[in-house]
């Protein structure tokens, strides 16, 4: 069981405390630069001031790719299912009880 620690991420000029697992740190502290990444990327491309709507954008953006995401990997799941019963089939057509 990993241990809980506190970090602070900064997301659009505010300092946020979070209690996070030790293995959770790296991956929010990542997630946090690519926020603000992002919000700097909104802001200048599309001259939004107000925080609320450049964070509505990165929402946005965020919800689509893990949608997008989610829709790939069902589609790899589906994929490998199929080939694995065709190999099965395969194993089976040639098993040491066909020859």
């Amino acid at each position: 069981m990993s241990k809980t620690v506190s970090i602070q991420v900064q997301i659009a000029n505010k300092s946020y405390p979070l209690k996070v697992r030790e293995d959770q740190v790296e991956v929010l502290q990542e997630a946090a630069k690519k926020v603000a990444e992002q919000l700097k990327t909104y802001q200048t491309s599309f001259n939004l001031k107000e925080p609320q709507d450049i964070l509505a954008m990165c929402a946005l953006q965020q919800a689509a790719e893990l949608l997008n995401a989610s829709s790939n990997r069902e589609k790899k799941e589906l994929e490998l299912a199929n080939e694995l019963t065709k190999l099965s089939e395969m194993v089976t057509a040639f098993g040491p009880d066909n020859q």
